[in-house]
């Protein structure tokens, strides 16, 4: 008994999403699917699950259930953990069997040692917590296959680690795994077999062990140098022209973000930030490093308009920002945001592309209430030009990968040209060529003077991107290093005390 797909076709309009796609997942196999973003793993995704039909060729899933662990999952925010999985356990009758669904629950956490709070609201889970809601989702009718989509994207080391546990644990019990991934070196160590997909199709199957440099060599050729100053290697930390002694620019005016012995509080865990103070200069890239729950989901909070400031300030190019945020002062400010979560804050998954390219252009676009097609064009062209996005713009954004998805709402508020750049973990979804293509716009807006503040719990992001990095414990700053000091921000990050 296998999951056997062949031949698949897929197309949308004038884009071919897959041209001939092939896979065989087995029970208790990890197959690894890589491949960059657009070069079709979503739409292979919801073929095989039998979320969409292919245009030609076959799926054959040997009457055995495929379930699928979503890249971003949802959750109703105000019912409890196990009301939300009640959800899926009682699809096939309008009896809602509490008892059921609770054994069935504590049979997985015995089976997979997953532990959740069932009756914390779903709302409160952090980010880790969420992920295993979803796996949890997808398990409660026993399904012969699991597709997981980056399923360790946005979580911290050890958290990752735990959900690799798992995976371990599901193809022990004989469950076929479909996992999706752009990190090589994770699908490397975790999968038994690896396919590629470029350009909609399956290259041929790779078994492992294999080297990470082996498998980005297949995908992408000879690794493109990234769009940074001479003499910078790739992904080293950047270096900037007339730097100061943390690695970044000086100017007349270098302050672009301070914050100033700031608090934040969520009113719902208690859980605290601060006070903390660091500055993000004006030409140079800054991180802020940690896992999401030492603080970085409450600066992301506060930043999103969703948390208030207890005490301290924020100062952009001198100027005090109030104590709550909102979206249309932070661009009267010139401050541009990009959240984590970029389907539930950014993004409107219903509308178009167009219409989600063009959100922030609309007096440019609709003066006095009438549109204009050509600005429209220009604007949407420009955008999807940054990333080397193809698609058509009437497409629902919905309709798109998680990567593809990412870059036009990357594209779309670096457009702006801020003076305060904001992203959280960046690199998230993003394969190699689009994170080196993202570094080098990045370094670009840094360079015309912008300051860049980059909000990620990977370490490997941070070193790669930054060129002075702050690390949280605790709800307080441990330390701050430039870039290249992988190893203290490693200590830090961990709550060691570090000698610089």
């Amino acid at each position: 008994m296998a999951l056997i797909a062949r031949d698949l076709v897929k197309t949308y309009g004038r884009v071919i999403a897959l041209r001939g796609a092939s896979i065989t997942i087995t029970p208790g196999e990890v197959r690894g699917l890589v491949g960059e973003n657009g070069a079709g793993k979503s739409t292979l995704l919801r073929l095989l699950a039998g979320m969409e039909s292919p245009d030609s060729g076959t799926v054959d899933r040997s009457d055995g259930s495929c379930a699928v662990v979503p890249q971003y999952p949802r959750m109703a925010p105000s019912l409890s953990v196990l009301a939300n999985l009640m959800v899926q356990w009682n699809t096939r009758t309008l009896l809602l069997d509490t008892a059921g669904a609770r054994r069935r629950v504590q049979e997985l956490f015995r089976q997979f040692d997953i532990s959740l709070d069932l009756f914390k609201s779903a709302g409160e889970l952090n980010g880790t917590e969420v992920r295993f809601a979803a796996i949890l989702a997808a398990l409660m009718h026993r399904p012969e296959y699991l597709i997981l989509d980056e399923p360790t994207v946005g979580l911290a080391g050890t958290d990752q680690e735990r959900v690799l546990a798992t995976v371990s644990a599901l193809r022990d019990a004989g469950v076929g795994i479909l996992f999706i991934s752009h990190d090589l070196g994770e699908i490397c160590r975790t999968a038994d077999r690896i396919s590629t997909i470029t350009a909609g199709v399956t290259g041929a199957v790779i078994a492992s062990p294999v080297d990470p440099s082996v498998l980005a060599e297949r995908l992408f050729g000879k690794a493109p140098a990234p769009e940074a100053a001479p003499g910078v290697p790739p992904f080293s930390p950047p270096e900037f022209i007339s730097t100061g002694s943390n690695g970044c620019a000086t100017t007349s005016d270098a302050h672009g973000l301070v914050l100033e012995e700031v608090s934040l509080q969520d009113e719902r865990s208690g859980r605290s930030l601060g006070p903390i103070s660091f500055t993000a200069e004006r030409g140079c890239i800054t991180a802020i490093t940690g896992v999401r729950e030492a603080g970085l989901d409450l600066l992301e909070d506060y930043f999103s308009g969703r948390c208030t400031l207890l005490s301290g300030a924020v100062r952009v190019s001198s100027d005090r920002l109030p104590a709550r945020l909102d979206p249309v002062l932070l661009r009267r400010r010139r401050v541009a945001y990009v959240p984590s979560d970029r389907f539930e804050r950014a993004a409107a998954l219903e509308g178009s592309v167009e219409e989600n390219a063009t959100v922030t252009e609309r007096n440019a676009i609709h003066p006095r209430g009438i549109r204009l097609p050509a600005g429209v064009r220009a604007v949407t062209t420009r955008l999807l030009d940054r990333f080397g996005i193809h698609t058509e713009w009437h497409l629902p954004l919905g309709s798109l990968s998680g990567g593809t998805i990412q870059k036009l709402i990357l594209s779309r508020e670096l457009d702006t040209s801020p003076d305060v750049c904001i992203l959280a973990e960046p690199t998230a979804g993003l394969d190699l060529q689009s994170q080196l293509s993202l570094r080098g716009i990045l370094l670009d807006v840094a360079r015309r003077g912008a300051s860049v503040l980059i909000l990620s719990s990977s370490i490997d992001a941070v070193t790669r991107f930054a060129g002075k990095v702050v690390v949280l414990h605790g709800g307080t700053v441990q330390g701050t290093f430039t870039g290249d000091r992988r190893d203290l921000i490693a200590r830090a990050f961990a709550g060691l005390e570090t000698v610089r």
